[in-house]
């Protein structure tokens, strides 16, 4: 989605691969470094098959939510990114992700829940926060997902 900044994993001769790109326009996807610090980023196929990414990034000081959208579709061409379709599933697949917990005595079963979700661990630094994304086809800022 034009104006994302994309944590992307997909599989490239046969690997997987975790790549940044700062999404600009559809006419050149090319990987860019993002605004916010991200490191040790790598991604791995889960025994279900399901592409996972696991990064530690910084999240900017006072942040309460981030936005996230998530893809569904495109395609990779020699190791680069192509357009995903303007449908439906996709121009509506976006939600907030609040970094404040909060505590709640109703809560939304699984199966209804509009979006994935993140799991973030519990083990802050200085530098930010662990992300643990299980990925199917999702995103955090942008997490995309293409096979």
């Amino acid at each position: 989605m034009v104006g994302s900044q994309a944590l992307v994993a997909f599989k490239d001769k046969g690997f997987v691969v975790a790549k940044t790109y700062n999404i600009s326009s559809y006419s050149s996807i090319v990987e860019g470094k993002l605004s916010f610090e991200i490191w040790d980023l790598e991604a791995r196929v889960a025994n279900d098959g399901k592409m996972v990414i696991y990064c530690s990034l910084k999240i900017p000081a006072g942040a309460k939510k981030l936005n996230q959208v998530w893809q569904v579709g495109a395609a990779v061409s020699n190791g680069q990114l192509m357009k995903h379709e303007l449908g439906k599933a996709n121009l509506g697949s976006m939600g907030e992700l609040n970094l404040v917990e909060t505590v709640s005595s109703i809560s939304t079963p699984p199966e209804l829940e509009p979006f994935p979700k993140l799991q973030l661990s519990r083990k802050y630094s200085g530098h930010g926060s662990r992300v643990n994304a299980g990925i199917w086809i999702f995103g955090l800022i942008s997490l995309l997902i293409f096979m």
